[in-house]
């Protein structure tokens, strides 16, 4: 039912146990505005998934999800260096790539732009004996000469290729042969990060030559924490400035990061990352800089600020994780699953209104790493899943974002997403009491939940030409013509 029909008034009730409602565990008010400009304008939408390795190509179900779904990006790790040429002098063995090409085919035909993860280096050609390890110096020449052969090979498929997934990790801190990038040194005052930069200026060329249009992605960076004390442990959080040490700024395009903060409880803000003292596990890493989204913007923005660079950011891996490490999270914690899709919301507006340019959720297919995926083992849709359809389709079309706090910056977060003819108000509560805000009636277009639940009248009007609506923790849409 269309609320330009009639005047209403609805009542939303609260349901959540009571969070964050003092003024210590509220974000402070420049928290949600990290960036100079206000006004973001949206080139291409912010909204992305990522699928694990060969399965959108072969899974119909899957196929299906990423359709209804209807995100704009899909990263893939797909591509492994030891997989096409195992050892120094083979050709390159493109039919490895068979299970890529599919997911790639299926990226074009559900209307997705794919940006690809390149990692795996033979042990050949890697400073330690894994093939999650950083390329020897001496081996950038053969390594820029395979870049150029894939990116020539999928110029007209791909134009976002990422070089390292994580590769702020020591390969001597994880299991052989990991998936992550493994290009971090903890004897290294800058972990890694300068020899990583050294081989990014090695292969630019060769990346240009081949697709003078494809952009270089730096791998999606884990950034821990701001500032490491455990000395043991060295300090990966130097790893984006040694990079930017080594000179390599023009050698890439976009910066990539991570964000996982893990499940504490329902009602709870997990991105802002508060101090609560209902959780038993806290973990405030990134809440005084601002959360683990916004937080981790500030931190790089910042590191460039140093060396007058400015580049696009990526958030191109998130999640709400669960702290068992055997996804044992489903059944046992619906909850879980249902903070994740209030998580969700909050995490891609936010990044969005700061000038993330993608935001992509660790993964659609399930049950996902710590339960985080947005479907289930039988790939049925969680929660997740639905707000973020919902969010996609109601937001489809924005053309800039601003904040809006209807007056009551302190008890309500909000943003506006401008579309050509409405504006679209996504607001929650900043604690689990809801708040109040008045609306003119003749405005409002439509009103519509977290998981895309119009809402109906249940009051008469208050006869004054207006309406009240509950604004409480979960989000809710409002779709109204601009003032």
């Amino acid at each position: 039912m269309r609320l330009e029909q009639r005047l209403i008034i609805f009542v939303i009730a609260a349901f959540l146990m009571n969070a964050c409602t003092s003024s210590t565990e509220r974000p402070s008010a420049e928290s949600p505005d990290l960036h100079p400009s206000q006004h973001q304008s949206s080139d291409v939408p912010v909204f992305g998934v990522e699928t694990s390795r060969n399965v959108l190509g072969r899974s119909e179900v899957v196929q299906t999800r990423a359709a209804e779904l209807g995100t704009f990006w899909l990263r893939l790790n797909s591509v492994r260096w030891d997989e096409v040429q195992p050892t120094p002098d083979s050709a390159y063995d493109w039919s490895v790539l068979s299970g890529f090409e599919a997911d790639l085919q299926q990226a074009r035909e559900l209307g997705m732009e794919p940006t690809v993860i390149i990692r795996g280096s033979p042990r050949w050609a890697t400073v330690f004996p894994s093939n999650c390890a950083a390329v020897k110096e001496e081996s950038f020449p053969a390594f820029a000469a395979f870049i150029e052969a894939l990116v020539t090979r999928y110029r007209d498929q791909v134009q976002y290729w990422e070089f390292g997934n994580e590769p702020d990790a020591d390969p001597r801190l994880v299991a052989i042969d990991q998936v992550y990038g493994c290009w971090g040194d903890i004897d290294d005052p800058y972990y890694g990060g300068e020899h990583y930069g050294r081989m990014l200026q090695a292969v630019a060329p060769a990346v240009r030559r081949a697709n003078p249009d494809a952009q270089i992605v730096i791998g999606g960076m884990m950034l821990d924490r701001p500032e490491t004390t455990d000395p043991t442990k060295g300090k990966p959080e130097r790893f984006f400035e040694g990079i930017l040490r080594s000179g390599a700024a023009d050698s890439f395009d976009i910066v990539a990061f991570h964000s996982y903060p893990f499940f504490a409880r329902l009602g709870y803000d997990h991105d802002l990352g508060l101090f609560d003292p209902e959780i038993i596990v806290f973990d405030d890493r990134w809440g005084p800089l601002g959360g683990f989204s916004l937080g981790k913007v500030r931190f790089l923005r910042e590191v460039m600020d140093r060396y007058d660079v400015e580049k696009p950011l990526w958030l191109n891996e998130a999640g709400l994780v669960c702290h068992s490490r055997d996804d044992k999270c489903d059944p046992e914690l619906p909850e879980h699953f249902q903070a994740q899709a209030d998580y969700l919301v909050r995490l891609v507006a936010r990044a969005a209104a700061n000038d993330v340019r993608m935001v992509t959720w660790y993964t659609l297919n399930g049950p996902g790493w710590r339960g985080a995926g947005l479907l289930d083992r039988s790939q049925e849709p969680r929660p997740a899943f639905v707000a973020y359809r919902h969010m996609i389709a109601t937001l489809q079309g924005y053309q800039r974002i601003e904040p809006v706090d209807y007056g009551q910056p302190d008890t309500i977060e909000g943003y506006r997403f401008h579309k050509d003819a409405t504006v679209v108000d996504l607001l929650w509560s900043r604690s689990t009491m809801n708040q109040t805000v008045t609306l003119t009636a003749d405005q409002v277009v439509s009103v519509t939940t977290l998981d895309g639940t119009e809402l109906s009248p249940s009051l008469v009007t208050t006869g004054d030409g207006t309406i009240e609506l509950f604004v409480g923790f979960d989000p809710v849409y409002i779709e109204r013509r601009p003032e």
